[in-house]
């Protein structure tokens, strides 16, 4: 009887401690997700502001080039050259947006080993 009252204790004393490990396991890990939440938060409203601004803007660029242009050449040339204007910046853009993933995604992977 005494070795399963004491089974029964030691039982109890580890649930307690692996208990006090849990919980401070889920608070670290809850203020990270708060972090990451804080952070997703402060992104999609930036996005939300810059991606009508930065359409605007450059629908204005690009009708001002093309303005610019038909000075110059007759207006199918002017559009073809404005298309490919734009082609070319959202290219560069694109190539520039996987390049900084791919060094982001490579840094985490570094980062994570580390720990």
């Amino acid at each position: 009887m005494k070795e399963v009252t004491q089974l029964l204790v030691r039982g109890f004393d580890l649930a307690e401690a692996e208990g006090r490990v849990l919980l401070a396991v889920g608070r670290r890990e809850a203020r990270r997700v708060r972090g990451a939440v804080n952070n997703i938060a402060v992104s999609v409203t930036c996005l939300l502001i810059s991606v009508p601004l930065f359409v605007a803007g450059f629908g204005l660029l690009t009708i001002g080039l093309m303005g610019w242009l038909e000075t110059m050449v007759i207006r199918p040339l002017a559009a073809g050259l404005t298309g490919l204007a734009v082609l070319a910046f959202a290219f560069a853009w694109l190539l520039g947006f996987s390049l900084t993933r791919s060094r982001n995604r490579s840094m985490n992977q570094s980062h994570e080993i580390v720990r």
